[in-house]
């Protein structure tokens, strides 16, 4: 008995270098690449806590949406609408606040809920799409970007809504304790909340089976529509909250955010470990992945290159995962 347990530990240690070494080598080597890149151009500090606080922040919101697209992904499925969603809350909330009277936080309670309430249920109406009606989620997800991001801009007629009360921007902008950002801990909050779901719940483990065989879940008496319906409310409800948090931090509602932020969300996620495939994945490496992007994107912003070359790059590394998951999955 001691012998198998003390093997099936070392197993799971196994998996967990295989899985997690080469993200946090890789997260170890962008922080020194760039940090002595910025002092051969006279700009060090890229390692300091200031920018280290600085890139957290910033990718708080890719990482709120990132935890729903984990779920998705491990699923075997794909959520290209966060990205609209998270433009169609926003400027939805902000609509609420904008005709609200005093006291203003009553408004922003209620466009936050009103915005959350639409996201669940944008994010339910995807998962009937998928599950009762058997469209791809590709497609599903595909149709709904497009309808939101056209309901966003008819609402607002393509101008973004502003000025918002000085309450509204709490959420993207507010600190506790001085230093601490309210975004990174909402982040923090839900990255926490998604971990012990995925592992440690009923619902997670049927998120897995799932993902690795969908038939055999059913057959094994998993309720497959309905976990796959909840998922992608879950989904849909994190870009909202999202969106709220980045209309919070500019002040405005503005219907053409988030435009590609879906191919930022998938990166982290899939760098992040995540197969593709379906089965296999962790909030864990969602958020290792989600760094390793960050400081990807924000080191070469640190160092002058230009978004047309930070594009290119986070494609290869998009690449490079997926190739890395082939490798993993022979």
């Amino acid at each position: 008995m001691a012998e198998g347990a003390g093997a099936a530990r070392m197993d799971s240690l196994r998996r967990n270098l295989w899985t997690f070494g080469p993200l946090v080598a890789a997260l170890f080597l962008e922080l020194a690449v760039f940090e002595m890149i910025g002092r051969s151009q006279d700009n060090p500090g890229f390692t300091s806590f200031n920018t280290m606080m600085m890139v957290l922040n910033q990718s708080a919101i890719f990482g709120v949406m990132a935890v729903g697209m984990t779920f998705v992904i491990i699923t075997g499925g794909i959520d290209l609408s966060v990205g609209s969603l998270m433009a169609f809350g926003g400027v939805l909330s902000a609509t609420v606040v904008r005709h609200g009277q005093s006291p203003a936080w009553v408004w922003i309670l209620l466009g936050w809920c009103a915005a959350l309430g639409v996201g669940m249920c944008a994010g339910s109406a995807t998962g009937l799409l998928v599950t009762r009606l058997r469209i791809p989620p590709f497609i599903a997800t595909l149709a709904l970007m497009s309808s939101l991001r056209g309901l966003g801009n008819l609402l607002t007629d393509g101008k973004p809504i502003s000025p918002l009360p000085p309450e509204y921007t709490w959420l993207g902008r507010g600190q506790l304790f001085g230093e601490l950002p309210v975004s990174v801990v909402l982040f923090m909050l839900v990255l926490a909340a998604g971990f012990v779901l995925l592992n440690h719940t009923r619902f997670g483990r049927y998120t897995r089976a799932i993902g690795g065989n969908e038939e055999s879940a059913r057959l094994s008496g998993v309720p497959v529509m309905r976990v796959k319906w909840l998922v992608y409310t879950l989904c849909g409800a994190l870009a909202v909250m999202a969106g709220l948090m980045l209309t919070s931090r500019l002040g405005s509602g503005d219907p053409k955010i988030g435009l590609g932020d879906e191919l930022s969300v998938i990166a982290a996620v899939v760098v992040g470990g995540t197969s593709l495939s379906g089965g296999r994945g962790s909030i864990a490496g969602t958020f290792v992945g989600l760094l390793v992007v960050s400081v990807l994107n924000s080191g070469l912003n640190w160092i002058g290159v230009e978004t047309f070359g930070q594009q290119v790059t986070l494609g290869l590394v998009i690449l490079a995962a997926v190739l890395l998951d082939r490798v993993k999955g022979e």
